[in-house]
Formats: structure tokens, sequence, C-alpha cells
């Protein structure tokens, strides 16, 4: 009833906004006379390229025209922004510089301007010949109706130019030959479609490599690129001109693409060739708490060589074996970019650092390396040692009133001066319900937990650190902590954990996390209401029962989120879990060990998939799990190793855990008052959400952006079960199963914090034995109705849902 006020609210005050804005909704109203408003820009595009390119080719042109409309709605298509400066026009003419107009919160008329067609008409051109379109045809016109104008670009690229052949010339031999011992890597190949970035990317392709080799000196300037557009097919018989113009049209009626020739120049283009100069490190210093002054300027500092690497400090503020463990620029090696870059990354990923910079000098000594040295110089300011952190979840319900999670975290990042990272976190929870019988709000449940985490930028015990290279970024974590569930009423739940923990990164895209022992206490305490209530349910009797648990886990994460710089990339996550086999090991031994103890196989996997626009993102999202106990005395998972879905980052529609097994529906008390978490074994979800910019706000400090999303999934037993019919799951009653939900969000984006509201509805419920459940709009005609009155969750969060 609280959520369905809440929704009543939301529209009655889009009613009234929409009444406002029918109040401006002549956008010319303000266009002065003999002068046109632009409505639109459209490209008509005729190109050889393939149907699933040329929407984003159409894409790339559009952003290219010089004037652009005025900014429409997604919904109505409506100039929104247009309208409400129509409402107030007076005030902001004599106010030019207003807030509104810099943050773009509302926008004039953007009057059609003729003379930037041709602007527009170039820019397309310019940036098809960079994509070898090098005869594209661009045209336009305009179309006037009332006081509005539309302009039409016709856009024909023609054939782009395919790459035939590639040739180096180079003046150097020993540059000559790192570049060819790298050739295998290169951008272009024959048969490729010709395009200048892809000019630009070998450049930096051939300046990377040799920079990697010690070239410190040499830059893309020393690269060029002769095109040569003659097509050799078109001219086998250079006298007779007749065969060559037979062989052209030829050509063109096959469809077969003109192709050039690219040659590659490398030059060091000065007389001392300084490009082609090959320099060794000679020396490194190290600053590891720098502050402002002369570098050369030593007085007064600590100074130490460990390793023969100098270190000069103003405070001995971190140990020199940590930063030395953690350099991948070596004394004696040939300068290269790569390790100059991963340095940086590396002493970053210590997050004991505010800032990181590296700078070379040219050392005066003479000796290998043709002489040519350099000293490298890190020069890094302390972060502040402590952080502290709050995050706070609320979300809210057709079946609770309120339901919050708070938590507040301590960090030390440089514990014994060793970039060793304490974690203190201390989390509370409270869940509150209306009662209708007594009319009053009575608390449902309450949770607590206290965890704490030693983080260290190495391997520790059983595994030596040489083993892996500081550029795989080992870590070792050891944990422990307590935590807290009370059911009012019903059972309190404690959980004493602790783990060790082993991560590292295999490449920049491939990272592991191995966890070779981990323990759980699970200390239950049934009340006596609740004992009664769980005589009859042997699915519960297992669940809500003292286990200990020993095992371990293994998980790989791949991601190109870097690699693609955050652009259409990938996140996949798989994850495996044993517990039970080394306690059977050891009560083999020592049977006076632990008599009971949980066994166990789970899976689990988490693919994420991205498609980026300038002003919107489509995201994907698939999980699933599963979990198989065996052994005489499990025929359950652990409660804390159970599956759930609901709440603020699963289906957003229902409550946290309270949706599942399968289509199970509870006919009595004990889980349609919500008292027991709705878990299984198994767990599925699907999330599409397509999230776009509103509007910048505060400057464009914070973005405020918008999402469309739906949530399907559902949670399952692995094995049939007397307690819970229908609960188990089965591939022929998957759809019946499914829950579905959809809705809206609005988030708050300052960059480094994210703030999130989604609101949520459920559209398909399992669909139950009694024939309740299942899709909840079934008249399109009547759906504006069904979704006012059907109940809506208030999800509110810190950060994005994945």
């Amino acid at each position: 009833m609280h959520c369905r006020r809440i929704v009543n609210t939301i529209f009655a005050l889009g009613t009234c906004i929409v009444f406002l804005l029918l109040a401006s909704c002549d956008s010319t109203r303000h266009v002065p006379k003999d002068k046109y408003l632009l409505r639109s820009n459209e490209i008509k595009l005729k190109a050889t390229v393939p149907l699933t390119q040329k929407g984003e080719l159409k894409e790339n042109l559009s952003s290219l025209v010089a004037q652009k409309p005025n900014t429409y709605s997604l919904i109505g298509n409506m100039p929104l922004k247009l309208y409400r400066y129509n409402l107030r026009y007076d005030k902001y003419q004599k106010d030019p510089k207003n807030f509104q107009l810099k943050t773009k919160s509302v926008e004039p008329p953007v009057i059609y301007d003729s003379t930037l067609k041709k602007k527009s008409a170039t820019n397309i051109r310019t940036y098809l010949f960079n994509k070898g379109f090098f005869y594209a045809k661009v045209s336009d016109t305009t179309v006037y109706k009332g006081k509005n104008a539309y302009v039409t670009y016709r856009v024909e690229t023609g054939t782009n130019y395919l790459i035939n052949n590639i040739s180096l010339d180079i003046d150097d031999n020993m540059v000559s030959d790192v570049v060819n011992e790298n050739q295998h890597n290169t951008l272009l190949k024959k048969g490729m479609d010709f395009d200048y970035a892809l000019l630009e990317a070998e450049k930096n392709r051939i300046t990377t490599a040799l920079r990697n080799n010690g070239y410190y000196r040499f830059t893309q300037d020393n690269v060029s690129f002769e095109l040569d557009t003659l097509n050799k097919q078109y001219f086998k018989d250079a006298e007779n001109p007749f065969e060559s113009a037979v062989n052209f049209i030829a050509l063109q009626k096959n469809n077969k693409k003109p192709t050039l020739d690219i040659k590659v120049i490398i030059r060091a283009d000065d007389e001392r060739k300084e490009g082609y100069r090959r320099f060794g490190i000679r020396r490194i210093v190290v600053h590891p708490d720098f502050k402002r002054g002369d570098i050369s300027d030593t007085s007064g500092l600590i100074q130490t060589t460990f390793d023969n690497v100098d270190f000069k400090y103003h405070n001995y503020y971190i140990r020199e074996k940590v930063i030395k463990n953690h350099l991948v620029i070596f004394e004696g090696g040939y300068y290269s970019q790569q390790w100059y870059d991963e340095t940086i990354n590396r002493m970053n990923e210590l997050g004991v650092f505010q800032t990181v910079n590296i700078f070379f000098k040219d050392d005066t000594v003479n000796s290998y390396y043709n002489g040519h040295w350099l000293t490298c110089y890190i020069v890094m300011t302390p972060a502040e040692k402590y952080d502290y952190n709050t995050s706070l979840e609320l979300s809210n319900g057709n079946t609770y009133l309120a339901g919050t999670n708070l938590t507040l975290s301590l960090r030390n990042k440089n514990l014994a001066k060793g970039a060793n990272l304490l974690t203190l976190s201390l989390t509370g929870g409270l869940e509150s319900f209306y009662d209708s019988t007594k009319k009053s709000i009575q608390l449902l449940s309450r949770s607590g937990g206290f965890n704490t985490s030693l983080d260290f930028p190495k391997f520790l015990f059983p595994i030596r650190q040489s083993k892996l290279s500081s550029a795989n970024a080992p870590r070792t974590i050891l944990s422990a902590g307590v935590g807290l569930v009370e059911r009012i009423n019903y059972f309190n739940m404690i959980n004493i954990s602790t783990s060790i923990s082993y991560k590292w990164r295999e490449t920049k895209t491939k990272f592991w996390e191995v966890s070779p022992a981990f323990i759980n206490k699970i200390l239950p305490t049934i009340y006596p209401q609740f004992e009664a209530l769980l005589k009859n349910n042997e699915y519960l009797q297992n669940t809500y029962r003292p286990t200990f648990i020993e095992g371990e886990n293994v998980t790989f994460t791949y991601s190109d989120k870097e690699k693609k710089k955050g652009l259409n990339y990938n996140y996949i996550k798989v994850s495996g879990e044993e517990a039970g086999i080394v306690m059977q090991g050891l009560n083999g031994l020592f049977p006076a060990l632990q008599s009971s103890y949980a066994q166990y196989l789970k899976f689990d996997l988490d693919g994420q998939k991205f498609f980026n626009r300038r002003h919107s993102t489509v995201a994907l999202r698939l999980q699933a799990g599963v979990g198989i106990p065996y052994g005489a005395d499990n025929k359950t998972l652990p409660y804390i190793k159970q599956y759930f879905v609901g709440g603020a980052y699963s289906l957003r529609g229902f409550r946290i855990r309270t949706l599942g097994p399968g289509s199970f529906k509870d006919t009595g008390t004990l889980l349609a008052g919500n008292v027991i978490d709705r878990t299984g074994d198994m767990k599925m979800e699907f999330t599409t959400e397509y999230r776009f910019d509103i509007v910048k706000l505060f400057a464009g400090a914070i973005k405020l952006n918008g999402a469309l999303f739906a949530d399907a999934g559902n949670i399952w037993l692995a094995r049939p079960s007397p307690s819970y019919p229908e609960g188990e799951f089965a591939f022929n009653k998957m759809g019946n199963d499914l829950a579905i939900d959809g809705g809206v969000g609005i988030r708050l984006d300052a960059g480094f914090l994210v703030v999130r509201f989604d609101f949520a509805t459920p559209v398909k419920k399992p669909l139950y034995n009694d024939g309740t459940g299942n899709w909840m709009f079934t008249r399109l005609d009547n759906v504006w109705n069904d979704i006012r009155r059907n109940p809506w969750v208030v999800n509110f969060a810190i950060g994005y849902p994945f």
C-alpha cells in the first residue's frame, strides 16, 4: 500500500509537469521572423558496407554534422529542454549566464544556419576519406515546414580501398632488425579495408616496439607512410589504353574493390640521429615521500641503498624491499616503455601513493650500449594512511515497510610500512513490517557483523614469491569475521569465518583467486515457536542446524574492460568450490576431530556484456549457480552457501529472499509472513539494462542518468522435496518457474560515487499449481491501470547493480 502511494504520487507529479509543458508546447514561439528552427538532421546513406556496420557508420556521420537540433526526449519525442526555456524566456534573455543555461538543463531554440551545411559536408567527406572511401559524394537539401527546417544529407560512400602490399624502408640495420622481429604483430594486413586510423595505430605499434628495446628518444614523428593507389590490374599494358579501360570496367562489374600499396618509412630526421640511439638504465633513484623542491637537493634526507637501488626519504614511509619487489625497471637493462608503464601501475596498485611519476635524465658515464645511459628517478607522494567508507542500502516492498543495511569500514593502507592493507568493517541491518492486526510497525529481523582482513602485496607461505613476478601483482589475503542474523521470535544464527586466499594476474585480461582453505562455523539458536514449525519440514531442519565447513575454492575472471578502454567490453567470472574432502581425510586419521561437517560441490558463473554508445549503454548479465550436497548427513547446502534472489542487486521487483524455490507456493503461515528466507541449491538470473544520459548538473560535476531494466530468474532445489512441491529444477517447467520484473531507474553519478534509485514491479510470477501467478498484465488495453495498481518495490543502493 505504501509503495502504491509513492507510485501514484509520481504519476501525479508527472501529470502536473505535462500540463506545465503544454503551456509552452509551441517550440517556435520565440524564433525570429524570417528564421527557422532546426528540427532535424537526417543522413540518407548509400554504402558498400555490411548491414551490421551500416548503423554505426550512420551514427558516426550524424555526429559530424556541425549544427545539431534541440534535444528531444526518448519518450514522446518532445524538446523538453526547449519547452522549459520557453516557460522562462524573458528571464533567460536578461540573464544569458544563467546557471541552467550553463549546465544545459534548458536549451534556447537552435536557429537554422544554412552556412554550416558546407562545413558538415566537408566533415563527412573527410571522415569517409580517412576510412578509405576516397571518392565519396555528399549532397544536402533543406525542406521548410512552417517555422521548422528539416535538413537531409545524402551520402554515397562509393567503394573503399583495400590494402595490398606492405613494404619497409628503414635506413638503420639495428632498427630494421627490431622492427622485423616484431612485424608479425603488424596491424596492416593484405586484403583489409584501408583506414587512416590503422596507420596511426601501426605508427604507435612500431614506436612502442622500438621504445621497448632501448630507443628512448624514438617517437611517432620518426615513422611515415607512402601510399600508392595505382591499381596494377587496371594497367597491365601501359601502351594499350583501350585494354586498360576494359580491365577497369570488368573489375567494377565483378564488384572488385580497388587496392593500394603502403610503404612504411622510418628515419631519424636529424643529424645526430637521436632517434636511433639505444639507452640503458645505469642508476635508479626512488623518492617514496617526495615534497616540493629540487629533486637534486638531498640535504636532510634519509638516504639508503637496497639491492642497487637508491632510496631518499623525508620520513621512513615504506620499507625499501616492498618497492624493490614491485619494480620492473632494472639497473643495467635497456630502457623499456613497457616496463615504465608497468612500474607506474605496480606502484599505484600498492595503494599507498597519491601520485607516481617517473622521469629520466642522461647519465654522463660512457660504457656499454654505445655509451648512452639514463638515470631513472621514481618520484612519489604518499596517500593518506587511513580512509573511512560508509555504504547504505535501503529498500521497500509490498510485503514489508523498510529494509536497511549499513556498513562502516576503516582501512589502514600501510600497516607496518609494508603496503599491507588492514580492513575493519562493521555491518548492521534491520527489516520492519506493518502489522495490520496490531496496527503498528513491527521489527522483522536484524543482522550485524564484524569482519577484518589483512591484504599483503606478495605471496606468503606456502607459495614462494619467486614463483611469480611482480608483473603478476600477487597478493595474499587473510580474513576473519563473525556475523549474526536474527528473525525476531524465531531464531538467530551466528557465523564464524576465517580464510586465506591468493590472488594474481595471469595477463592483462585474466585473473585468478585461489583459497586453499576457508572455515565457517554456523551456530543457530532455534526459539520454541520456530522449532514447532520445523518439525514437519526436513529441508529446513537440515538448513537450520549447527554446521562446520572446511573447504577450498578457485575463481577465474576474464575482463577486457581495460583493454577495450571501457567500450563494448566483456566480463566473465567462473568459480568452483568444494567442502568435505579434507575433513573426511582428517577424520580417518583422527576420528574424534569433528564428527559432523558439510560436504558439497558448488559452481558459479557470472557473465556480463556491455554495448556502449555516446550517450547510452546496453548492459546484459547472466548469473547461474548450482550446489550439490553429498554424503549421508548432508541433504541440503549449508545456510550461508544457499542461493537466493530479489533485492537491489538481483530481481528488483521482488524483495530479497522472498521468491522460490521454483513454482512452490506456501499455503500455510511459515513462509507467507516472510519469516523464513526462500533459498535453494540452484540459481539463474538474466538482467538487461538500458542506461542513458539525461542531464548534467552543477556544471557537469554530477550526471543525472536514467535506466530501463528487466530482470528474470528464480532459485530451485537440486532434488524434489515433499516440503516444497514444484520447488525442484526441471527444464520442461523452467518457463513457468521464471519470475520477471521491469522498471525504471534514476542514477546520480558523481564519478567516485553513484547513488541509485530503482523502481520495479513484477511482470510475471511463477505459475503456481493453483493457477495463480504467471503474467501480471494480460490485457493491452488495460496495461496503464495495471501498472499503477501492481505492487512496486523501491530500491535505494550505492553503485550500479553490475
